[in-house]
């Protein structure tokens, strides 16, 4: 390719791409090494790399749940409630869609509304189904459809550090809370 042409090219493509900030080292156990785009509640497209920078609690869930996802939203609302400290906006709480394609950032939006959770700077994640799929298999969430609506499902809060690592994880809806608090305040100084 000539020197003019090949130039050019890689102008018009670094003006087509979205600029993104340098690239952060992150440790070879991170989950934001896993590749692959997503969208947040709002439609704005990231990479798990994205996230971090913060301690982040994480569930999957998905928003047509009658059953489990409301008692794991519940208890990441009482875990993440903001002690008096200075650290209390450390901790960031993210929910990954099981259903990507009934749960829409549309719909995602919709339901942080409906559960007042954007009020509370929650994140909500969209992603293509391979990458959901991929990024609970490292965590070892697993999930299944049951029928045309619901879906079977781990119902585990997983406690990440600023650089992705996996620094706790509640496997069920009757492990101790105290437990959870303790992995935050540990992660978080609080």
């Amino acid at each position: 390719m000539k020197p003019f042409i090949a130039s050019s090219l890689a102008l018009a493509l670094s003006w087509a791409l979205p600029a993104t900030a340098e690239p952060v080292a992150l440790p070879d156990e991170s989950v934001y090494q896993l590749p692959g785009e997503w969208r947040d509640h709002e439609g704005r497209p990231l990479v798990l790399a994205d996230l971090a920078g913060r301690p982040r609690l994480l569930s999957f869930v998905y928003t047509y749940c009658e059953h489990s996802c409301p008692t794991i939203v519940a208890r990441l609302k009482l875990a993440s409630e903001p002690p008096e400290s200075p650290a209390a906006g450390e901790l960031q709480v993210t929910l990954v869609s099981l259903d990507p394609q009934r749960d829409t950032p549309e719909r995602m939006r919709a339901y942080m509304a409906e559960q007042g959770l954007d009020k509370l700077g929650w994140l909500m994640l969209h992603g293509d189904p391979d990458e959901v799929l991929a990024f609970a298999a490292m965590l070892g969430v697993r999930y299944r459809p049951m029928g045309d609506r619901d879906i079977a499902h781990s119902n585990m809060i997983t406690l990440l550090d600023a650089d992705g690592v996996v620094r706790y994880q509640s496997k069920g809806l009757d492990e101790d809370p105290a437990e959870l608090a303790a992995a935050i305040a540990a992660a978080t100084g609080r």
